[in-house]
Formats: structure tokens, C-alpha cells, sequence
């Protein structure tokens, strides 16, 4: 899987990096055995508890597809991380959506099962990093990205499966129910344009948010106008291939997609176009 930024205007990427939020104080009282993760039962802010996450262990990354390289970590299982979530066991499992959110809005979103399913870690230290500090900067064209404060990543996944998420700056893990993201996304009335809404949803919507569903760090596309309502059909489609040939420095990468599924996503797009919801 590639990680890289979108874009302004459309489509998925793989890239991350959050804005940590205020959460509520760590009780002072000397017999508290952990502080609360957040205001609500089904997250846990990061930075918050960057002390309570639990002991590290060493491990390798075989071609980590951020670094396009092997990579070393000081990394916690993450389903150690996910037991610090106050409601996280009672929820239920196949019916969970963890949620990554990332400072410049970048909140991919896994089933919980499939995150379960492999080796997967919450890296807190880069072994290459300068003497002194956690992390080293990542450079992705002309820009340089913080990797700092955590980044997730696997052991035994191929970072060429785009379906498996590696968000770096990260900040917050949230769970969530799977049914919510279906009912707001999934088009319920036309079996045509499912194809359609599996793409978008593998390669857009950890950047972009679709009715209020989704990632931040590019525009909403369905609400108020849907995107199919203000650009030329194929010149959309010509920017989903070849963002570079319409925007000087973009930074929307190219996704390799091919043709078809171009016009699978934006035929998704103009039947959500007849969905709309806050």
C-alpha cells in the first residue's frame, strides 16, 4: 500500500497526520488504576496516554511501504492499545470499525476483525532516528512529514494491500459501528453501483468524507453539491487519473487506477449525488 496526501479536491491517499484534542484530566487520586481516554467510552487520545500504553517491544518491518524499505520499531501490539478503550469489551466484534485519525485529517477505517486478524502495532520509536528523539521525518516530494507521535503498521502484510491501512502522525483510535458507515454510504437501491462503492471506499473515503461519513483532510464530495454536480464528467475522470496534469503541485498522487474503475467511482458518485445527507 502506498501512503501518500490527496489532493484539494477528490479522491483517496495514503497519508496521516492528526491534531491531538483535549481530553478529560487523569484523576489525581493515588488509587486510580488508569485515567480516562477520552470524553467518551469509545476512543482513547494517544497523546493523552502516551504513559499507560504498555511496554514496547522491538520489531521488523519487511518492505514497510511508508519507508519503501525494511524498517525497525519500539512498537505495542495494537490489540493491547484497543484493550485501554473503556467500552472496548463489549462491543461486538464483527460489527466494529476502528477508526484512525490522523492531525491533518486523514481517518481511515478498518473492520475490527481484519485489524484483529494480523500482527499489527502502534510504533513508538524509529531505530533509525537522530540520537535523542523518537522519530525521523519522512520526505514525500518536496514536502516533509512528521511520522511523530505514533504510526500503525504490520509484520505480515503485504504494504502493496491497499486494503490495510498504515497511518502515520496519529493521534486518536476510535471505534465505531460498522452499520453506521453502511447505511450513510452504501447504495441500498442500485446493485450497479456497489462495485463502484467498494473503490471509493478502499481508495477515497480515508481522505475524503461522503454525506458527513469519512476523512477530512480533502473536501466533502456529496454535501451540499456533490462533486459530479460541478466538474465536466471527463474531466473528472482525467483528474482521478492524472491529478499532476491539472494541478501544479498537487498533492494528489496518482493511483494507478485503471479506466473502468475510474467510471466505477464516479458512477458511485452521481448516484450519491441523488442521496444526499447531512
Amino acid at each position: 500500500m502506498q501512503r501518500v496526501l490527496i489532493s484539494i479536491l477528490f479522491l483517496g491517499c495514503v497519508a496521516c497526520q492528526p491534531a491531538s484534542k483535549a481530553t478529560q484530566a487523569e484523576a489525581t487520586d493515588s488509587t486510580s488504576q488508569a485515567p480516562k481516554a477520552s470524553t467518551d467510552s469509545l476512543s482513547i487520545d494517544l497523546v493523552a496516554w502516551k504513559d499507560k500504553l504498555g511496554a514496547t517491544e522491538s520489531i521488523t518491518v519487511p518492505n514497510d511501504p511508508v519507508f519503501h524499505r525494511t524498517k525497525q520499531f519500539d512498537a505495542i501490539p495494537l490489540a493491547t492499545v484497543l484493550k485501554q478503550i473503556p467500552a472496548y469489551t463489549s462491543v461486538n466484534t464483527a460489527e466494529t470499525q476502528v477508526v484512525f485519525e490522523c492531525e491533518d485529517g486523514y481517518n481511515p477505517s478498518m473492520p475490527l476483525t481484519k485489524v484483529l486478524g494480523k500482527k499489527a502495532y502502534l510504533a513508538v520509536r524509529d531505530h533509525d532516528a537522530p540520537q535523542g528523539e523518537d522519530w525521523t521525518t519522512l520526505q514525500k516530494g518536496p514536502e516533509t512529514k512528521k511520522i511523530a507521535p505514533y504510526y500503525i503498521c504490520y509484520t505480515d502484510v503485504p504494504g502493496d494491500d491497499a486494503t490495510y491501512k498504515w497511518p502515520y502522525n496519529l493521534v486518536k483510535i476510535s471505534l465505531t459501528s460498522a452499520s453506521k458507515e453502511t447505511q450513510a454510504l452504501f447504495p441500498k437501491d442500485d446493485d450497479s453501483v456497489v462495485k463502484g462503492y467498494g473503490l471509493f471506499k478502499t481508495h477515497c473515503l480515508t481522505c475524503h468524507a461522503l454525506n458527513g461519513v469519512g476523512g477530512t483532510l480533502g473536501p466533502e464530495l456529496n454535501f451540499p453539491k456533490s462533486v459530479t454536480e460541478y466538474w465536466k464528467t471527463d474531466d473528472l475522470k482525467a483528474f482521478i487519473a492524472h491529478p499532476d496534469q491539472y494541478r501544479n503541485k498537487v498533492k494528489m498522487p496518482t493511483l494507478g487506477l485503471e479506466a473502468k474503475e475510474i467510471n466505477e467511482i464516479v458512477g458511485y458518485l452521481s448516484y450519491m449525488a441523488k442521496h444526499k445527507s447531512k
